[in-house]
């Protein structure tokens, strides 16, 4: 049987989906339609290698500045708790922001401005209702009994620091920076 959202039962599956997706095998996931966007290209092998190691990302963006737009590096999404805590021993002694939740807290932190006007916000538990219309009721339950983390570099513009520290957390190369 092929493996598709629908019929995905474990993070290890939901994973792998989404790793293919990122590297273009899959047309969309459950979060997003169409292709990732241009900016996650050079992201693209360490968060399918994040992905099918059992961090099971729905939010990702590097740190950048240009033209007006700020952002801050961070990633989004729901591991087990074994991912949790080696994510925890990797961030916590950083200055890098860890949320986790199994529910929402309505904590939020802002990692796009424009013209400084807050455009994107992380954190919070996004919940598991739009998972339902692609994935299986065991999935949906296997997903909203997982932790939903967001991990942010907390300065604007700073692309090298939140990327190394979860390649290492989970046992994974380092990633190349852009440009070498």
């Amino acid at each position: 049987m092929t493996l598709t959202w629908d019929n995905a039962k474990s993070l290890a599956e939901l994973g792998e989906l989404t790793a293919r997706w990122l590297t273009g095998d899959l047309d969309e996931t459950p979060t997003h339609g169409g292709p990732p966007d241009e900016e996650t290209g050079p992201l693209v092998p360490l968060l399918a290698a994040v992905n099918r190691a059992g961090f099971v990302t729905d939010f990702s963006q590097p740190g950048e500045i240009d033209s007006g737009w700020q952002q801050r590096a961070s990633v989004c999404g729901y591991c087990d708790d074994a991912t949790l805590d080696r994510l925890i021993t990797a961030f916590t002694p950083t200055d890098l922001v860890l949320l986790h939740e199994r529910t929402d807290s309505g904590i939020r932190l802002p990692v796009t401005l424009n013209l400084g006007t807050a455009h994107t916000w992380v954190g919070g538990s996004p919940g598991v209702d739009y998972w339902d219309d692609q994935c299986s009721p065991a999935t949906v339950r296997l997903l909203a009994g997982c932790w939903y983390v967001t991990l942010v570099d907390p300065i604007w513009g700073r692309d090298d620091h939140l990327w190394p520290t979860l390649a290492a957390a989970l046992n994974l190369p380092a990633p190349v920076a852009a440009g070498q």
